[in-house]
């Protein structure tokens, strides 16, 4: 295990979900707000609180877009688009400015839709949104969406899980990434972030289904770096997904539509002089 990882585990906060959801988090990204003078459009959860398996004492990661106010569009000079603070109650913030969010948004990033379909919301500009999700589909590449979940799980398995062996955390990163292959492949879309529903439309074998019910149980029950045993069927089962998938990757390559940046561009607009 790695050094920092277990000091990680040994210093996690025990601050209720409810407190940090309703009044630590929230009072964050007001500090923010003020400390920057910028307002917030987005601000959700990432990581395994988002996809629904965080352990007991799971850290926040809490991603945001922002925008300036107008004057910060109109200098020469380049501005820092980015905005991260971590917190000693376990909260790690990183934002990133409203016209850095929609060129990657226009490029399809994976780690931003999820962003966007977050189902943990702790704020959101309802026009800034239902904009953001008029073009959504338009925006999402199925093959850089292919690419962005399969190097996801063959980094945790060459770093984590050949090394360090099956542990719930690491092995659940592997797995998701395996399942949302294949939900790209069979749907073109981008994979649901809540792990449950996403399991639920991939997955047709029950008992795989019940071993992975299995594994989230003891991983939300335990402390982040428990070491949990993995089924050996559910281990073959993923593996296999995987190897298909690291052979299908460089033929998959389905026709893509393009959003118009101009409909990008007038959200930006927008939602600066709304400032």
């Amino acid at each position: 295990m790695e050094t920092g990882n277990l000091g990680k585990c040994l210093e996690m906060t025990n601050f209720s979900p409810d407190y940090m959801e309703k009044v630590a988090i929230p009072t964050h990204l007001r500090e923010v707000e003020e400390e920057f003078g910028v307002k917030i459009l987005l601000a959700v959860e990432s990581g395994s609180r988002a996809w629904g398996f965080e352990s007991k004492n799971s850290d926040w990661d809490v991603r945001f877009i922002y925008v300036h106010k107008p004057e910060w569009y109109f200098m020469i000079k380049e501005q820092r688009d980015v905005i991260e603070r971590m917190y000693e109650d376990d909260v790690d913030l990183s934002g990133w400015e409203l016209r850095k969010a929609l060129v990657m948004f226009s490029r399809g990033n994976p780690s931003l839709l999820e962003w966007f379909n977050s189902p943990k919301v702790y704020y959101r500009n309802e026009e800034f949104i239902r904009r953001v999700l008029e073009v959504e589909s338009l925006c999402f590449n199925p093959v850089r969406g292919m690419y962005h979940y399969n190097r996801m799980y063959n980094k945790h398995n060459e770093r984590y899980l050949q090394k360090e062996g099956c542990s719930a955390k690491r092995f659940l990163y592997y797995l998701r990434g395996v399942l949302a292959c294949k939900w790209i492949e069979k749907n073109l879309t981008m994979p649901p972030v809540a792990f449950r529903e996403l399991v639920e439309a991939v997955v047709d074998d029950e008992r795989i289904k019940a071993q992975i019910d299995r594994l989230l149980q003891l991983k939300k029950s335990g402390n982040e770096c428990d070491l949990q045993l993995v089924d050996a069927e559910l281990q073959s089962f993923t593996h296999r997904l995987a190897d298909y998938y690291d052979a299908r990757i460089g033929s998959f390559r389905p026709g893509l539509q393009r959003v118009s940046h101009e409909k990008l561009d007038a959200i930006l607009y927008d939602m600066v002089l709304l400032q």
